[in-house]
C-alpha cells in the first residue's frame, strides 16, 4: 500500500471488489481494489455514485482514482461511519428497510444519463436468452435434479412474463443488493449506502430480488405503503427473483461452475406474496 502513500488500519473487505480501511495524513480513507477491468463498468458506478452524492443520499464518491497498477485497479473513497441495522427485530428492520429503499427510488427515478450498465439485462432478456437452454441440457448429466428444478422454474418464469407486456414497462438505475449490511446508521440516522457492485437499470420491482429473497416479506409490503406498487408488479415480483436466481445460475454453468444448493434452496422457497407462482415445485 505504500505505492499510495496510505497506512492499512484494517482489512474491510468485500464480496467482488475488496476493500481497506487506511490512513492518509490523519484522515480516513477507503482503499478499494476493483474486481471489474473494465473502464465502462468503472466509470458507470463512479458516475453514480457521484449523482447520488448530489441527491443528498450518504454515498461515497471517489476521492481518487481509478489508477491502474500493473493491470489492477484501486480507488480512494471517502470512510462511511456507521453500523448495519439491529435484526434482533426483523419485522421492524424489514419495515424500515422498505419504507427507505421506496424513498430511495424516488429519487433514482430522478437521475438521467444512464443507459444500461455492461452486459446487465433487465428480467425479460435474461429469461428468453436462447443460450440457457443449452447451458442447461450440458449440465443435465451432471446434476439431474438440480437442473429440473432450474428448467421448471425458467418455464415458469417464460410464461408469466409473456403476459406481462414488460416491454412497456419503464425502468430506473437500481441499487441491487439493498440488503442490512449494506446500509449504515449513526445515531439513529443513514450514514452509509455501500455496494452498488450490482447497480444497473432495470424495473424498479428487481431490486427485490435480493432485498426480498422470496421471504423478507415485509420489505415490499412497506415499500408498498410508501410507494404503492401497481397490479403488474406485483405479478413481476417473482419472475424477476427467478430470473436472478436462473440468469446466475447458468452464467457459472456456462464457466463450469455447478449449481449451489443455495440457488436451489433459494428457487424452492415459496410466499404469500407469489400467488398464483406460489405453486410448489413437483
Amino acid at each position: 500500500m505504500e505505492k499510495f502513500g496510505v497506512r492499512v488500519v484494517a482489512p474491510l473487505g468485500g464480496r467482488l471488489n475488496q476493500h481497506w480501511l487506511v490512513d492518509l495524513r490523519g484522515e480516513r480513507l477507503v482503499l478499494r481494489l476493483w474486481w471489474s477491468k473494465s473502464p465502462e463498468d468503472m466509470d458507470y458506478e463512479l458516475r453514480l455514485l457521484t449523482s447520488i452524492s448530489v441527491l443528498g443520499w450518504p454515498v461515497a464518491p471517489a476521492v481518487e482514482g481509478p489508477v491502474n497498477l500493473d493491470g489492477q485497479f484501486w480507488c480512494l473513497f471517502p470512510y462511511l461511519p456507521g453500523d448495519p441495522p439491529s435484526v434482533a427485530d426483523r419485522i421492524a428492520e424489514q419495515r424500515a428497510r422498505g419504507r427507505l429503499l421506496a424513498q430511495f427510488h424516488t429519487d433514482l427515478e430522478k437521475l438521467s444519463g444512464f443507459g444500461q450498465r455492461g452486459d446487465w439485462q433487465r428480467c425479460e432478456k435474461v429469461l428468453n436468452d436462447p443460450t440457457l437452454e443449452r447451458v442447461l441440457s450440458k449440465n443435465e448429466r451432471k446434476q439431474p435434479e438440480e437442473t429440473r428444478i432450474l428448467r421448471w422454474h425458467l418455464e415458469r418464469a417464460r410464461q408469466r412474463v409473456d403476459g406481462l407486456k414488460t416491454q412497456a414497462r419503464p425502468s430506473i438505475v437500481i441499487h441491487g443488493d439493498f440488503t442490512p449490511w449494506n446500509l449504515l446508521f449513526k445515531d439513529g440516522r443513514l450514514s452509509g449506502i455501500l455496494d452498488f457492485e450490482f447497480a444497473h437499470l432495470n424495473h424498479r420491482v428487481a431490486d427485490f430480488a435480493l432485498s426480498w429473497r422470496g421471504r423478507h416479506d415485509e420489505v415490499v409490503r412497506a415499500y408498498d405503503e410508501v410507494s404503492p406498487l401497481d397490479p403488474e408488479e406485483w405479478e413481476l415480483l417473482t419472475p424477476v427473483w427467478w430470473a436472478w436466481l436462473i440468469g446466475g445460475a447458468c452464467k457459472d454453468l456456462a464457466q463450469g461452475i455447478l449449481t449451489h444448493e443455495w440457488t436451489i434452496k433459494h428457487l424452492l422457497r415459496r410466499s404469500p406474496l407469489m400467488g398464483q407462482d406460489s405453486a410448489e415445485f413437483r
